[in-house]
């Protein structure tokens, strides 16, 4: 599938490509403050993955698939491999490219940030909140905040509800507000997108590879680092003070220099 994405910055620059990609219900929007200031020394390049934002839909939501469009992408906007970035889902996507034959025999991956996410399998899941985003009715609602309201039923963390109200769309002609995300998709495949694959995937990733996690997060657990390091020998990690798992959202400037930092080296 090809990627709807931003470009930023000037292309065939020296310093080469960036490419990020957002996790579970985001888009490549979040990313836009943070892609424009790489972009003073970078190219860089923020993807919809599929089912969201102004990407296509496909009910094929298993990690080797947006791998598969990822590699796509990368091959179309840089000729020599990228600086890839991803956040949550879009991280476990990223390190299926990066261990994928395919991205090592084209040579895409230079080196690889991967953000509050590990390759493991979580035992939670995303039910409540696809359940609070089917119950919206978009026939009595017509602003954002609305949607926010309507998904206090079943969400009650307001930053979350905020946050998925991000992913709604208002049609030109009609005014009528919908999910820019495939809920059906993510229902179907919640167990692959809080899983990890097994299998086609290559023993190992050899280039360099910074995990970043939120402090006050636990998705990154210290525990799994023998795992990690089994599938990414270089794998290095820091975390940042004050930040939950939308790390870059909640602190941007501290990755800002944390990415910059590991991007110089």
């Amino acid at each position: 599938m090809q990627l709807a994405h931003y470009a930023f910055g000037e292309e065939n620059r020296d310093h080469g490509t960036i490419v990020i990609v957002h996790g579970l219900f985001g888009q490549a929007r979040n990313w836009t403050a943070i892609a424009r200031r790489l972009a003073e020394k970078y190219h860089v390049v923020t993807a919809d993955l599929r089912n969201h934002g102004r990407s296509g839909w496909d009910m094929d939501m298993t990690y080797p698939a947006m791998a598969d469009d990822l590699a796509t992408l990368i091959k179309d906007v840089s000729d020599t491999p990228v600086h890839l970035v991803g956040h949550s889902m879009g991280g476990k996507a990223s390190m299926v490219l990066a261990l994928s034959q395919n991205a090592k025999d084209a040579g895409l991956v230079s080196d690889l940030v991967v953000v509050d996410i590990a390759p493991v399998v979580y035992g939670h899941d995303y039910t409540d909140y696809i359940t609070a985003m089917r119950g919206v009715d978009f026939d009595t609602v017509s602003r954002r905040a609305e949607v926010e309201d309507a998904l206090s039923s079943g969400i009650s963390e307001k930053g979350v509800r905020q946050f998925l109200a991000q992913s709604v769309t208002t049609d030109k002609e009609t005014g009528k507000m919908a999910w820019q995300v495939n809920i059906d998709a993510m229902a179907d495949h919640l167990s692959d997108i809080t899983g990890w694959p097994q299998s086609d995937l290559s023993d190992q990733y050899d280039g360099d590879v910074l995990f970043i996690s939120g402090a006050n997060s636990h998705y990154v657990d210290p525990k799994d680092r023998d795992h990690i390091k089994s599938l990414f020998p270089k794998a290095a990690f820091t975390s940042i003070k004050g930040a939950g798992h939308w790390v870059h959202a909640e602190k941007p400037d501290a990755v800002l220099l944390t990415l910059s930092a590991f991007l110089n080296r």
